[in-house]
C-alpha cells in the first residue's frame, strides 16, 4: 500500500513537472509567434526588442542581459538588468566563441554578474552574442533553455540583418534611378544628330562604362559653314566624370564663339578646367576645326589618345597639340596641327576606351585592326563602319567587359 502511495505521489508529481514544461513550451512557442508576426508586419527594432526582453525576464525569469549584434561593428542592440547597459562589447571574450558556454573567472571580469555566453553564428560566421546572468533553472533544463535563447536571438539577429538589407536595396534603387535619370540628362549633352551632307559625313558611337561616364564629344557649326568638332575623356568614371564633363561641355559652348581662334579657345578651357578642380583632375582634347570649302583642318590634341587619318589604305596619327587640360595654369606648349582632307579621307577620333581593349591575353587592340576594321567603301555609310568596328572590338575583347568608357566619332570629307 505504501508503495503504491509513493508511486502514485511521484507519478503525480512527474505529471506536474510535464504540465510545467509543457506551460513552458507553449509561452516558448507564442513568444516565437509574436515575433515572428512583429516581424512579418514591420516592427521597428524597439518593438521587437521589447518582445524578445519581456520573453527572457518575464517568461524564462532572467535577471539581466545584453544581447550584441554586428552591424560592420559589434553594436549594442539591447540590454536589461545590473546597469548592463554601462558594458560595452570586448572582443577578446567574444574571440572564437561558436558553442554556447560559461563564463570563466576572466571573462567574468569583463563581464560582472553574466554567467553564459550563448553565439548566434551562421556558416561560422558570428551575427549576435547574448550574454544572460541571474537565473535559477534546474541543471537538467539548462541546456534546452540556452538553446531556445539562441534560437530566438538568431530570429532577432536575422531579422536584422534582412532590415539591413531591405534597406539597401531600398538605397540601391534609389541610386539606380537617379544614375538612370542622369544618364538622360547627360544623354541630352551629346549631339542627337550630325552633319551628313554632300561635303561632310559624320557618325558616332558612345557607350559609357556605368550609366553614366566622362566621354564626351561636340559638333558645333558655325554661319560661315566650318566645324568645330572635339572628343574629350575625364580621368575617373562615373558621376564624378560625369559631372565634371557636363561642366566641360558648357564652358565649350560658352567660350567657342569667344574664341574662335583654337589657341586661344584650348587656353581658355585649360583655365576653366583648373579653376574647378583645382588640379585634381584633367581632361584630355582633341578638337579640330575644318572649313569643308576647303578641306582645311586645323586641330589641338591636348593629351588626348591620337586620332588616325586613314587615306588610301594609310593610317596617320594626328598628335600636334599640348599637354592635358586642367594641371597647368599655363599650357607649357601650345601647337596647331594643320593637313588638308583630301575627297574620300576618313578621321577616326575616339577615347582610351577604344585603343584599351584587349582580350584575354592582354593583348591591345592595334592600329591596323582599327583602321581596317573602320575603313569604309564608297557606297558604306560612316554609321556602317563604325558599327563593324564595334562588332569587332566586342569579339577582340571576348567575354571581359569593357574596362572604360568608349567614344568613336568618325568624319569623312567628301569634298
Amino acid at each position: 500500500m505504501e508503495t503504491s502511495l509513493l508511486d502514485m505521489e511521484l507519478q503525480s508529481k512527474r505529471l506536474a513537472e510535464l504540465q510545467q514544461q509543457l506551460a513552458l513550451k507553449n509561452v516558448q512557442l507564442d513568444a516565437v509567434l509574436q515575433l515572428t508576426q512583429a516581424i512579418n508586419y514591420n516592427f521597428s527594432n524597439a518593438a521587437l526588442f521589447e518582445i524578445y526582453g519581456y520573453l527572457l525576464t518575464t517568461e524564462l525569469r532572467i535577471g539581466r542581459f545584453l544581447l550584441y549584434i554586428e552591424e560592420g561593428d559589434w553594436r549594442k542592440y539591447g540590454s536589461k538588468g545590473l546597469g548592463a547597459e554601462r558594458f560595452a562589447v570586448n572582443p577578446d571574450v567574444f574571440a572564437g566563441i561558436q558553442q554556447i558556454k560559461w563564463l570563466d573567472a576572466s571573462a567574468q571580469q569583463h563581464y560582472p554578474g553574466f554567467e553564459v555566453l550563448i553565439p548566434v553564428v551562421y556558416k561560422q560566421q558570428p551575427l549576435a552574442y547574448v550574454l544572460i546572468g541571474g537565473f535559477d533553472w534546474p541543471q537538467e533544463r539548462q541546456k534546452d533553455l540556452f538553446q531556445y535563447i539562441q534560437a530566438v536571438s538568431n530570429i532577432l539577429a536575422v531579422a536584422n540583418e534582412n532590415r539591413k538589407l531591405f534597406q539597401q536595396q531600398i538605397q540601391q534603387q534609389k541610386i539606380q534611378q537617379e544614375l538612370s535619370l542622369a544618364a538622360q540628362m547627360q544623354g541630352l549633352l551629346i549631339p542627337d544628330k550630325l552633319p551628313h551632307d554632300a561635303q561632310i559625313e559624320m557618325s558616332a558611337v558612345y557607350l559609357p562604362h556605368r550609366d553614366v561616364g566622362g566621354d564626351y564629344y561636340d559638333v558645333v557649326k558655325f554661319e560661315s559653314g566650318e566645324l568645330v568638332f572635339c572628343v574629350a575623356d575625364v580621368s575617373g568614371k562615373g558621376i564624378p566624370a560625369a559631372l565634371l564633363m557636363s561642366n566641360f561641355q558648357a564652358n565649350l559652348r560658352a567660350l567657342i564663339h569667344f574664341h574662335p581662334n583654337l589657341r586661344k579657345l584650348v587656353a581658355a578651357l585649360n583655365k576653366a578646367v583648373l579653376n574647378i578642380t583645382k588640379g585634381d583632375k584633367f581632361i584630355t582634347l582633341f578638337i579640330g576645326k575644318l572649313d569643308p570649302r576647303t578641306g582645311l583642318l586645323k586641330y589641338i590634341n591636348a593629351g588626348h589618345v591620337p586620332p588616325f587619318l586613314l587615306r588610301a589604305g594609310e593610317l596617320t596619327e594626328l598628335k600636334e597639340g599640348t599637354t592635358i587640360l586642367g594641371m597647368f595654369e599655363e599650357l607649357p606648349f601650345l601647337q596647331v596641327g594643320k593637313l588638308h582632307l583630301l575627297p574620300g579621307d576618313v578621321l577616326l577620333t575616339h577615347t582610351d576606351g577604344v585603343s584599351e581593349v584587349s582580350d584575354y591575353r592582354g593583348r591591345a587592340f592595334d592600329m591596323q585592326q582599327l583602321g581596317g576594321a573602320l575603313a569604309p567603301n564608297k557606297e558604306e555609310s560612316l554609321q556602317t563602319a563604325n558599327k563593324r568596328l564595334l562588332e569587332a572590338l566586342i569579339k577582340f575583347k571576348g567575354d571581359r567587359n569593357f574596362a572604360d568608357d568608349l567614344t568613336v566619332l568618325s568624319l569623312r570629307y567628301l569634298g
